[in-house]
């Protein structure tokens, strides 16, 4: 079994919207209006219930989230759009463009690797490193009963943790791991990673995954045209065409300093009235998201069809932990809080970035 262990994106405080109607009432409908290739108003006003104020702030180039109701309790779900006035390909290039995130302040560090699904090497994660509390965290912790969220294996009990230089060491089977556990995705997909242990129930990576994205309305198995299997079974199910690339991240969002490792697949086909999609794939994160997919979607402005721009779509699903009662419900706010601030940030970085203002 791999033994790969990084952290979990933490975002920023901002005021939410307010809450719409359960997601099945979306699920239907937003596959559908992909699928017939309707206006983009009809997807804004008529499945994510904005207002016609909102609707024209998104068409200003202007970022709207919303918090959309999860069909899970242990479930976050975030929505948002903006207006993008440059050409779907300008846009497709800015994102590939891994470095240009640490323009925002909030990334400590960043590191691609593996374009294409070529090999990792050790030098690809020669940066990474936990601060010494979360080594001693992972130190003190065991299987059931970790602050960080760990693989089968906690791993570290070897080290010798008296000698003076035990953070370079843990540091330096920290990155063994994560090499380890990407050569293992890489070959074997969601499947590879097995089990978080850090709670007293086991928690499938793959499975979860899965039935995450099955029990939700924005990668339908059926009209996805293999997007579905590319982010479910990869490498498995690799769709042509396809550019996958994957990058680690450190960020420190207010709450001390994070890792994340994501797998980004980059569809230029689209399907339905989207004409290209993103999708972002957590593979692993140190607390709180077990799970994450990050979707966007570059829908034409077909009212317009004389501007070169396109609304960006970006539906955000995450899974918690199987907290209880008030820990849940604290973790699910703040999760919550961070989400709609991410969805707002990324949304406003590529709308400055491509439209051209400051």
């Amino acid at each position: 079994m791999p033994k790969i262990r990084l952290p979990v994106m933490r975002m920023c405080d901002m005021k939410m919207f307010r809450f719409i109607p359960a997601a099945s009432a979306l699920a239907l409908g937003f596959a559908v209006t992909l699928a017939a290739q309707p206006q983009p108003r009809t997807i804004f006003k008529g499945r994510a219930q904005l207002s016609d104020a909102e609707i024209e702030t998104v068409s200003q180039g202007h970022a709207v989230t919303r918090v959309l109701s999860s069909t899970d309790k242990y479930g976050v779900l975030v929505a948002g759009a903006v207006y993008i006035d440059a050409p779907i390909d300008k846009f497709l290039a800015s994102f590939r463009d891994v470095k240009r995130l640490r323009e925002n302040k909030v990334y400590l560090d960043v590191q691609e690797f593996s374009q294409e699904g070529a090999p990792p090497k050790p030098s690809d994660f020669e940066r990474l490193a936990f601060d010494k509390k979360d080594l001693d965290d992972l130190h003190a912790c065991k299987a059931g009963d970790c602050d960080l969220q760990v693989f089968d294996d906690v791993g570290t009990k070897s080290l010798d943790w008296n000698a003076p230089n035990r953070y370079d060491l843990a540091n330096a089977a920290f990155r063994l791991r994560a090499l380890e556990g990407m050569t293992a995705y890489l070959s074997g997909g969601l499947k590879a990673l097995g089990n978080y242990r850090d709670r007293k129930n086991p928690f499938n990576v793959y499975q979860q995954t899965k039935d995450m994205v099955d029990s939700s309305f924005y990668l339908p198995e059926d009209t996805s045209k293999g997007i579905y299997r590319h982010v479910i079974d990869y490498p498995a199910g690799k769709l042509p065409g396809a550019d996958d690339f994957f990058y680690w991240e450190k960020i420190d969002f207010g709450q001390g300093p994070t890792i994340r490792v994501n797998h980004v697949s980059v569809f230029p086909q689209g399907f339905g009235a989207a004409k290209a999609i993103i999708a972002v794939k957590q593979l692993y994160a140190s607390r709180y998201i077990r799970v994450a997919l990050q979707m966007f979607y570059c829908v034409p402005d077909t009212e317009h069809p004389g501007k070169p721009g396109f609304f960006l779509i970006e539906v955000n699903d995450s899974r918690l932990p199987d907290f209880s009662g008030p820990k849940l419900s604290v973790v699910r706010k703040i999760a919550t809080e961070k989400g709609v601030d991410s969805t707002k940030d990324t949304l406003t970085m590529f709308a400055k970035r491509l439209n051209g203002r400051p």
